[in-house]
């Protein structure tokens, strides 16, 4: 129910959210309270309140450790990284990203490692380095294609816009240069410039 309400709602959302959260914590199920947590982190992002959501994604990554859920896992370090790369503690957020990004691969999931190459893009850009920017942005283009792993509306919101302002600070030319250079890279050359 909080899911459906997210985006137009995020109020009904959140009340949703703390009857689940409460209920997860009565059952005292690591993985049930992961998952909310996860949620509720989610939700505090969409408000703006990062710090917040931080603390959410560190405690959902803290639950599900204890139940083993390497994937839960991810999507809670994943979540954690993108909410301080939000808040601007870039240098922070990549070092979460340098390890999420073998993680996602050793786990096989090609559209989480397309996120997390646009994830570190959106750093280079804000770093100045456009063209690394656009390579990384090629490179994960082609791995979604190649995964047929489309974007959560979210994400397609802050793309749209990273990808507008990549495009006023580099040369035309240069950035489809860049961005074609970047769709022929292979999944482990783009994860290597990602972590360069």
């Amino acid at each position: 129910m909080a899911a459906q309400h997210a985006q137009s709602d995020v109020e009904a959302a959140r009340r949703w959210l703390d009857r689940a959260t409460e209920a997860a914590r009565r059952s005292g199920n690591p993985s049930a309270i992961a998952f909310t947590a996860i949620s509720q982190g989610r939700v505090s992002g969409y408000l703006g309140h990062l710090d917040e959501a931080r603390t959410w994604f560190r405690k959902a990554s803290e639950h599900a450790e204890e139940t083993g859920d390497r994937g839960q896992q991810l999507v809670a370090r994943s979540e954690l990284a993108h909410a301080l790369r939000r808040a601007g503690e870039i240098d922070e957020a990549e070092s979460e990203y340098r390890s999420t990004i073998h993680a996602w691969g050793h786990l096989g999931n090609r559209g989480a490692i397309a996120n997390q190459l646009e994830c570190v893009a959106f750093i280079a850009q804000a770093r100045g380095d456009g063209t690394r920017a656009a390579h990384l942005l090629g490179a994960a283009e082609a791995l979604r294609e190649v995964a047929e792993s489309g974007m959560m509306s979210i994400e397609r919101a802050e793309y749209d816009a990273e990808l507008s302002r990549l495009r006023g600070d580099i040369d035309a030319d240069a950035l489809a240069r860049a961005w074609a250079e970047g769709r022929a890279m292979t999944m482990d050359e783009a994860v290597g410039l990602a972590l360069a």
